[in-house]
């Protein structure tokens, strides 16, 4: 199973962190795989609120609807699920002395007869993981 965790120190506070990285409408603003990201329900974000993204990798569109699936006030919890692929990304921050520390913790799981492919999609998934966390340095910076 692909996955990937990034810690990232910023001083923005904790709350103002976890809620602009868990507004995944906010997702092509620092992951320049997100092709579109909207959200589909409105109000303060809450367990069950979604989005539906469009991520663009090796040549192909496709088509995510993330559901946060827990938040708290340190936590965040999104998770998208099409036939073939799970993708898990838990959002955390930690006070720190000076500011906040943000983590990003992704795994994406392939269902099926599609499971063969995972050492391909790992590699694929690092490259993009990659340029994500170069976004969010910059956006939260």
């Amino acid at each position: 199973m692909p996955h990937v965790v990034v810690s990232i120190a910023t001083a923005r506070p904790p709350a103002e962190v976890l809620a602009y990285m868990t507004d995944f409408s906010h997702a092509p603003e620092w992951d320049p795989s997100v092709v579109s990201a909207t959200r589909i329900d409105e109000g303060p974000l809450r367990v069950a609120s979604a989005f539906d993204l469009v991520v663009r990798s090796a040549g192909r569109s496709l088509p995510l609807r993330y559901e946060v699936t827990s938040l708290d006030e340190w936590r965040a919890t999104l998770t998208a699920r099409t036939p073939t692929l799970e993708s898990v990304d838990t959002l955390s921050v930690e006070p720190c002395d000076d500011g906040t520390v943000f983590t990003y913790d992704a795994r994406l799981t392939l269902i099926g007869v599609r499971r063969v492919f995972t050492p391909l999609l790992a590699v694929m998934f690092r490259s993009l993981a990659a340029k994500a966390e170069a976004g969010i340095r910059d956006r939260l910076s």
